[in-house]
């Protein structure tokens, strides 16, 4: 590992905490108009830190962990309280028009023109924990000379015919640079864990505009029940390759994602248009008064790829919505999980699109939806269309950044149950009501969805939501087009991510599982003048087994899966995607899985 170290602060955390601003907007509706009217958001202006340096990544540079803890589980923190998504009934779930079947052709669907095997989970993959770690999360970014995909806690470059690059994996430690943790006076913490730092939640993308890779993690000490002997720590690490080629040099900047307050920052979420880069995350406080909020931010593309520091990062934290349904009741709605898109086309000009579901409490009908534990079969519906406009002009004194945000109407949606797998049921977790995978706009629209209950007499199943903003038509009531994907039975759909193509066909991957089927893979069209996805998709990796069979829905009632899945446009007429499937389980002590067997598959198919 080659490392070249600079520092550049943007501003004092005494200066923010004396500079938060309030800013105010309106979803603008008629009061004849459609579900929005009365609604407001809100949210507070601040700056983010940040040091750069450089990395060349070389080789793994870490060992595994010592402590065998029996679970190894990246830690799963609900935004709305006490989600506790394992106690989710058979009641409620939204019905849905579009059930298909497991033998229904998708005729839109094209096959592969590259699959190849993805990284598999274990104790060299994963090394911070003794055995390895759960979930795998997914970070994919692919050109038409290479793919670059991220794991819990690894980073892999093959070219596109599925050979692995020389010197490749790399440690996330290494891949960004990151040193082992120390106490203040420079002695080694976390020693159970060999001093290593706790990375997770990675993030990638490939700009075809640009030709650069550009990956995101973040690191917490002290927090979330890891580092606990270590000084507190939140940061975000944010790297683009200084060529075309990501076996290269990168440029790395370390964010302090507090702003001077004792929050630490989860699921790392990463987006981008033509002028800067977008990270945003779900913060939790870590003091004996707790509190959460997200927190959003732009950082200039251009110094970036140039390995310069002359910016300032600007922030928005804070986020909420009132309107009809919220009361003291209720309180406000918190926005969480609000995922800046990936623009491929700059269609939606200069300005950057953020989104998140209205997931508790409805700002329409009040319904908690979940949040705090409650009204688990009461729905929700409508998502948060937020824009940040003038991001980089006040790096060369123009006008600050200012974020409004605006109610976009969907069909209705209810936190899933688990999903069943053949060794167990009701056992795997199928996500909240976030949206999971990084929203990608092109021709001026932007394609997204998430998790749902649906209704599939005499039972409820997990399944998706899916949605497609027209940005162009905001505030007319005919912004959004959402339909619902799902099978029947006991059968699961989960974790989608999208890609559409410059025609408007659009891509979904999505994690496939049932009492006869182990965890799959499948991916699926909908081609640009069709109502819906139509068909079971296509077979991209068959799972080889039950997901942890031993543990699940036993001494684990409901087992963590995967945070996310992730799609990746090559800038030529390939569309990439990766997602994970269970591999063959070899029992909790048998290298490579340790009865943590998880693999992850890459397939590409031609654009249109």
């Amino acid at each position: 590992m080659v490392v070249g170290r600079r520092l550049f602060a943007a501003a004092s955390a005494a200066a923010l905490a004396g500079s938060l601003a309030a800013v105010v907007s309106t979803g603008a509706q008629a009061a004849t108009g459609p579900p929005g009217t009365g609604v407001t958001f809100t949210s507070q202006a601040g700056a983010v830190t940040f040091t750069h340096y450089t990395v060349t990544p070389q080789g793994r540079g870490t060992s595994s962990g010592t402590n065998s803890n029996a679970e190894g589980r990246i830690s799963a923190i609900s935004p709305k309280g006490d989600r506790n998504r394992n106690r989710r009934t058979d009641s409620g779930g939204v019905d849905s028009n579009n059930t298909v079947s497991s033998s229904e052709p998708s005729t839109s669907t094209p096959g592969t023109s590259a699959s190849f095997i993805g990284q598999q989970g274990s104790a060299t993959t994963c090394s911070y924990f003794g055995l390895g770690c759960n979930p795998p999360d997914m970070a994919l970014a692919a050109s038409s000379r290479f793919v670059l995909q991220g794991v819990n806690t690894q980073w892999q470059v093959w070219d596109t015919a599925g050979n692995v690059q020389a010197g490749w994996p790399v440690s996330a430690q290494n891949f960004f640079g990151v040193p082992n943790v120390t106490n203040a006076d420079g002695t080694p913490c976390d020693t159970d864990h060999r001093s290593q730092p706790f990375l997770s939640d990675p993030r990638a993308l490939y700009d075809p505009a640009d030709g650069r890779f550009w990956a995101a993690m973040l690191q917490v000490e002290n927090a979330f029940g890891v580092g606990d002997a270590c000084p507190f720590q939140s940061t975000y690490y944010v790297a683009v390759s200084q060529t075309s080629d990501p076996r290269g040099t990168w440029n790395v900047y370390a964010f302090e994602m507090t702003m001077g307050q004792p929050f630490a920052a989860d699921y790392t979420q990463l987006g981008m248009n033509s002028q800067a880069v977008y990270l945003s995350a779900n913060m939790f406080g870590v003091g004996p008064s707790g509190g959460f909020y997200a927190e959003l931010f732009e950082a200039n593309k251009a110094q970036m790829e140039k390995g310069k520091g002359n910016f300032t990062a600007a922030a928005f934290f804070n986020l909420r919505g009132t309107g009809p349904g919220t009361s003291a009741r209720t309180g406000p709605f918190l926005a969480d999980t609000v995922q800046p898109a990936l623009n491929l086309d700059s269609s939606a000009g200069t300005s950057e699109n953020f989104v998140d579901t209205i997931d508790g409490p409805d700002v329409v009908n009040g319904n908690l939806c979940g949040f705090t534990g409650k009204g688990f079969s009461d729905s929700c519906s409508g998502l948060v269309l937020w824009q940040m406009s003038n991001p980089i002009a006040h790096d060369k004194g123009g006008p600050a950044p200012t974020l409004t945000g605006t109610y976009v109407p969907t069909q209705p949606f209810l936190v899933p149950p688990p999903a069943t797998q053949p060794s167990c049921s009701r056992c795997i977790d199928a996500n909240d009501l976030r949206i999971p995978a990084t929203p990608v706009i092109r021709n001026g629209k932007l394609y997204t969805g998430w998790g749902t209950a649906i209704h599939t007499p005499p039972t409820v199943v997990p399944g998706i939501e899916w949605a497609v903003i027209d940005l162009g038509a905001l505030g007319t009531g005919a912004a959004s087009k959402t339909g619902y994907y799902n099978f029947s039975g006991d059968e699961s759909a989960t974790y989608p991510a999208f890609m559409p193509d410059a025609q408007g066909n659009a891509l979904m991957v999505f994690d496939h599982m049932s009492s006869t089927v182990n965890p799959e893979i499948r991916y699926i069209v909908r081609g640009a003048g069709d109502a819906n996805f139509t068909g079971a998709g296509v077979l991209l990796k068959a799972g080889e087994s039950s997901y942890r069979p031993t543990l699940c829905g036993g001494a684990i009632p409901v087992c963590r899966w995967g945070d996310y899945e992730a799609t990746s446009f090559d800038g030529g007429g390939h569309i990439w995607f990766a997602s994970q499937y269970a591999n063959q389980f070899q029992g909790v002590t048998t290298p490579p899985a340790f009865g943590r067997n998880w693999g992850t598959w890459i397939g590409a198919i031609s654009a249109s």
